[in-house]
């Protein structure tokens, strides 16, 4: 029988029972036709490959990611992601949703044609993340156009993150509970995303009782098991890669409840360190066997997301296969196959004057401010009333992830004017870019704060307003102005001075440059915020997320200062003798 591939001599992790086979892997028009041994058939093939006893896994499969964060263009990352062994993904684009709208998303999936790997998409089911009451976005996702968009794409394959997590915990009646049972009555079968941070209990049982059925937010072992006890599928970011959490995950009770995924990995990192093959990596340095990896990586988000051609090697499924080195306790690959096809790992980067379909030119012009919307009563802080001193609400940020809490710092007071400047914190601003008006909001932040310096991005998650921080004026001013010249990027600012910069011309949020140019501008970017004392283990997504509303505890959007736990708005000035203790 001619076939196209033969894999000789592999080592197979069978997902099915759970267990190391040495056989052969026979390839015909991209797909596996027989694993066994290839000497008891007449199998003639075009090529073969000598796997020499070493592991062959399936494609590594990201059910949740955004491509957004990677700040690239959707053909270029899917380059740089292959190289790492990545096959397939689900990518939620409610990033450029909230800037364009249906249109966004419609333009996302259009310029995927040319990726050199699967992509899929999920319906953005909270775009705004919470309501057009406290975040201004230039688009709204409504049930109808979830339900448009699963009949008009097969690329649309699921519900993306349900972010308003808060309102399923209340049983509320709305835009989020709507758009869950749209989605369930036109299509029972596709898997509902979750978002539901340290919520467990009679909270959590709510939310699986609304249809959300995975999460995929930082874990505790408490929480974990919570969730895989009432069924819920866990999707594990590299955040959640606790000793106590592999600890739970090696006895294999679990094995299939849950997955890797990336969710959001800038580009330096993804250059540096790689994408999911980084988690599979971690995860068995901290001791998880190859095959509860593999499991996680490739069969299990296949199954959550109903992909029935792929995530085993077995007969029928995709020849999307990976062969590792011989010690594969460092998940090292050696050759990458794409439809029974070896991928060259010394293929170059693709260039912007090569992708095969970019962005329309509308969509390079979205921040609709000029440099004259940057006013100087921005950066005025007069408090109700006055005094020597006044105290004002402060989002403290964590060093290790994209968390914030509540904290309050007291300030001198001039001529009924606060004097933030070079205090132990920095004034924040978010400017709204989408109606034309420059509508904003004032905050402050400590623990993680800049020195001598500010920075400016319309890269700001979820709603992507224009959002600067800084210790002076001046060098926010500088910094804002810049990123509105450039119709989007992140400029850095100190005394004056532009420190690094970089244009994200695609919605104020993407770049159609080659990936490894991306990585070196953000080195420059994270490089700079560093040498300003922002002191953080992703320094570009911790800043970037100061604005989303629905990440624990405290956040800001041009509408306030906004509390996540029970979606108030709070006041930036607090009663001199009130000293907050974290929330």
């Amino acid at each position: 029988m001619r076939i196209d591939t033969l894999f000789l001599n592999a080592e197979v992790y069978n997902v099915f029972i759970r267990r190391w086979t040495g056989l052969d892997v026979a390839v015909l028009k991209g797909r596996i036709l027989h694993t066994g041994n290839a000497s008891d058939h007449d199998f003639q093939p075009d090529r073969i490959v000598e796997c020499g006893g070493r592991p062959l896994i399936p494609g590594l499969i990201d059910i949740h990611l955004h491509i957004e964060s990677s700040l690239c263009a959707p053909e270029a990352f899917g380059h740089a992601v292959l190289s790492r062994g990545v096959t397939t993904v689900v990518s939620e684009p409610h990033e450029i949703a909230n800037v364009f709208g249906l249109d966004g998303i419609e333009e996302m999936i259009r310029v995927s044609s040319g990726s050199p790997i699967d992509i899929f998409y999920g319906v953005p089911s909270s775009v705004p993340s919470t309501s057009a009451e406290q975040e201004t976005t230039g688009g709204i996702i409504m049930p109808e156009d979830a339900v448009k968009l699963f009949r008009k794409y097969p690329e649309v394959i699921c519900l993306g993150e349900v972010m308003n997590f808060t309102s399923l915990a209340r049983m509320e009646a709305g835009r989020t509970a709507e758009m869950i049972a749209t989605v369930r009555n036109a299509y029972p079968l596709a898997a509902i995303e979750g978002h539901c941070p340290s919520i467990r209990d009679l909270e959590l049982a709510k939310v699986l009782y609304a249809g959300v059925d995975s999460d995929h937010c930082l874990q505790d072992p408490e929480g974990m098991k919570q969730r895989f006890e009432n069924g819920m599928f866990v999707e594990i970011q590299e955040k959640s890669l606790s000793k106590e959490i592999v600890q739970i995950l090696k006895d294999g009770s679990s094995e299939g409840l849950y997955c890797f995924v990336t969710d959001d990995v800038p580009p330096d990192i993804l250059i540096r360190d790689g994408h999911l093959d980084f988690i599979v990596r971690k995860a068995l340095k901290m001791g998880l066997p190859l095959g509860h990896a593999v499991t996680a990586s490739s069969w299990a988000p296949a199954r959550r997301m109903g992909f029935r051609d792929r995530g085993a090697v077995s007969p029928g499924k995709l020849a999307d296969l990976l062969l590792l080195e011989d010690d594969s306790s460092d998940f090292q690959i050696r050759k990458i196959f794409r439809r029974g096809e070896e991928v060259n790992f010394g293929i170059q980067p693709v260039t912007t004057g090569r992708l095969h379909s970019q962005f329309g030119k509308r969509f390079k012009a979205s921040l609709h401010l000029n440099e004259n919307d940057i006013r100087e009563d921005m950066f005025i802080l007069s408090p109700p009333n006055a005094g020597s001193t006044v105290r004002i609400l402060t989002m403290e940020k964590n060093r290790e992830n994209t968390y914030t809490r509540e904290s309050s710092i007291e300030l001198p007071l001039r001529n009924d004017r606060v004097i933030w400047e070079h205090s132990n914190g920095n004034l924040v601003l978010v400017v709204d870019r989408y109606s034309g008006d420059a509508g904003f909001a004032r905050g402050f932040i400590t623990g993680c704060y800049f020195r001598d310096g500010a920075v400016a991005t319309s890269y700001a998650h979820d709603h992507h307003n224009l959002l600067a921080a800084g210790d002076n004026p001046g060098d926010m001013e500088t910094a804002m102005k810049w990123v509105i010249r450039n119709q989007g990027g992140i400029c850095v600012v100190s005394n004056g001075e532009i420190q690094a910069s970089m244009a994200l011309p695609v919605g104020g949020i993407l770049s159609e440059e080659p990936m490894e140019i991306l990585s070196d501008e953000v080195e420059g970017i994270v490089g700079s915020m560093r040498l300003l004392g922002f002191e953080h283990r992703n320094p570009l997504m911790s800043f970037s997320t100061l604005t989303l509303p629905v990440s624990p505890d405290i956040k800001i959007t041009d509408r306030g200062i906004f509390r996540t736990g029970d979606g108030s708005l709070q006041n930036l000035f607090l009663p001199v003798s009130q000293s907050l203790n974290h929330r």
